[in-house]
């Protein structure tokens, strides 16, 4: 038995966050107004932002620390609406979160939500994301072009994980974490990412993260554009 069996560590998981109003929310995107309330709310409630690595360390037993409020912030795609209004946001209340980036997406815009009555949106260019990096918020990969993984051959799946990987590594020294393009991942694909050397890699299943999750299979509870104040914190408050 673990020494600290009770720690349950929630991972959050956001894409788009824009100064919009509540009703006029896209797919994808959470508005300003309600992200701030929310991250307002777990400072409130004394709860501090986890890095991936220290929410690693809890989970294989490593940090006694972890039984402290915590929860992981990450934010999926590398949107420039994210650096320009999540990230002062999160800065403001002393938090921080991960990054998870397109890698060939930078800098350009992209429409992968606009079939879904969604709209497109602004990546972050590298110096916008060398200045997150720079106030303490992590960047990891999201691969080199946002594909699923578990329908690819083994050789785009290692270039996927690798290039991305590497691109990202000589712009910020390190990069440990990963997250599965829609979340879709098998057996094989977590077998890739770890031959890749990623610490951890993070899914879209819902849940809590408890003692001896697999750290390349993390749960994440997705915020949405229908996440309201009101049912983030029933939500959340009864996980953490």
């Amino acid at each position: 038995m673990p020494p600290w069996p009770l720690v349950a560590i929630p991972i959050l998981m956001y894409h788009a966050v824009l100064p919009i109003e509540p009703k006029a929310s896209a797919r994808g995107t959470v508005p300003l107004s309600i992200f701030r309330d929310q991250i307002a709310w777990l400072a409130r409630r004394g709860y501090r932002s986890l890095t991936l690595d220290e929410a690693a360390d809890a989970l294989r037993g490593e940090a006694v620390a972890s039984r402290a409020r915590g929860v992981a912030i990450t934010f999926d795609d590398g949107y420039r609406c994210v650096v320009e209004h999540a990230v002062p946001v999160l800065a403001e209340f002393g938090m921080t979160a991960t990054l998870f980036v397109v890698t060939a997406a930078v800098d350009t815009s992209t429409d992968w939500y606009v079939q879904g009555g969604g709209r497109s949106f602004e990546h972050a260019s590298w110096d916008e994301l060398e200045r997150a990096a720079a106030r303490g918020f992590a960047i990891g990969s999201h691969t080199v072009n946002h594909r699923s993984l578990v329908d690819a051959s083994d050789a785009v799946v290692a270039d996927e994980l690798g290039a991305s990987k590497e691109t990202l590594e000589k712009r910020f020294g390190r990069c440990s974490h990963f997250a599965y393009p829609f979340g879709a991942h098998g057996d094989a694909t977590v077998a890739a990412v770890h031959r890749a050397g990623y610490t951890t890699a993070c899914s879209t299943e819902a849940g809590l993260n408890r003692h001896g999750q697999p750290l390349l299979r993390l749960r994440r509870q997705s915020v949405s554009r229908t996440s309201t104040a009101g049912r983030f914190r029933r939500r959340l408050g009864a996980w953490i």
